[in-house]
């Protein structure tokens, strides 16, 4: 069984240096650095690394995450003989032990994909990258999943099916991938990428497991209740916007109602935020952008 691992960075050249230590570090027979036109020193040091396992992508521009997943997608499709694709961003850390428990459970389980568990800086579960085992597509489930998130989300210590996953820690299989690769919408940039590309599988018939034996670490800081920086508020709001167009009506991941209702959410949350003026004015910008269907990077 060939293992990839697949890594998009931008501009955070020390926790680069992290990622890459810990992945080089596990037996990946290819590992695959998409750099998003940084402008930093991420590519000399990308260029005066000597492994024969990394294959690094300059990208043309910084098209965000889910630009960066998509150009590294079409290089393994066509370019790279493996059977799994591991995907994550350039500050998550995998496990030690990941490569071994995932073969473990690969000759025990018969899943298109698998979902880490994913833990922050503190040792604790990174709600970001908590999959749905179901969806709160409508109004009411919205609600009932904003009180009772346990009924939509797997217990942190218990496998499960699971119906999306979260680029940091998928772990797909490569022909899934590449048949799939138009569901990785460059132009959503960040954010709900990984759900609308994983929701659409599973609307296929793929299934997913959520493992929390294979864990990865995000270097990311505990959440404090607000949104920082406050330009990442636009992609939340935009985004959910634009689903109303990437999708046909009877398959869309939420109802107008529950779109309404989380962006309602994020425009209260500004009480949390140190610049609200400037959150407030990101959440205008990304109700009017997602009505208008403006895409791509737009901060």
């Amino acid at each position: 069984m060939k293992s990839s691992a697949l890594i998009v960075t931008f501009n955070r050249l020390e926790k680069l240096k992290q990622c890459w230590a810990t992945t080089s570090a596990l037996p990946f027979e290819e590992i695959i650095i998409v750099d998003n036109a940084s402008t930093d020193e991420t590519q000399p040091w990308l260029n005066s690394i000597e492994d024969s396992r990394l294959h690094v992508i300059r990208a043309t521009q910084n098209d965000g995450g889910a630009g960066g997943f998509r150009l590294g997608a079409e290089y393994i499709a066509s370019k790279i003989d493996t059977d799994w694709v591991f995907m994550f961003d350039d500050d998550a850390y995998p496990d030690s032990a990941l490569l071994t428990r995932f073969c473990d459970l690969a000759q025990r389980f018969d899943y298109a994909a698998y979902c880490s568990r994913v833990l922050d800086k503190q040792g604790a579960l990174c709600k970001m990258n908590v999959p749905f085992s179901k969806m709160p597509t409508s109004l009411l489930q919205t609600l009932d999943y904003i009180t009772e998130p346990g009924r939509y989300t797997p217990a942190e210590h218990k496998p499960a099916d699971v119906v999306t996953l979260s680029f940091v820690g998928a772990i797909i299989r490569k022909d899934v991938l590449a048949a799939n690769i138009e569901y990785i919408w460059p132009e959503l940039f960040i954010y709900y990428d990984d759900l609308y590309f994983s929701y659409r599988l599973s609307q296929q018939g793929y299934r997913f497991r959520y493992s929390p034996e294979l864990m990865f670490l995000h270097d990311v800081a505990a959440s404090q209740g607000g949104i920082t920086p406050p330009w990442k508020v636009y992609y939340l709001v935009r985004n959910l916007l634009l689903s109303r167009m990437l999708f046909e009506k009877h398959e869309r991941p939420y109802s107008l109602g529950a779109i309404v209702l989380r962006i309602a959410k994020y425009l209260l949350s500004f009480t949390s935020q140190g610049r609200k003026g400037e959150y407030i004015k990101y959440v205008v910008r990304g109700i009017v952008d997602g009505i208008s269907r403006k895409n791509g990077k737009q901060h």
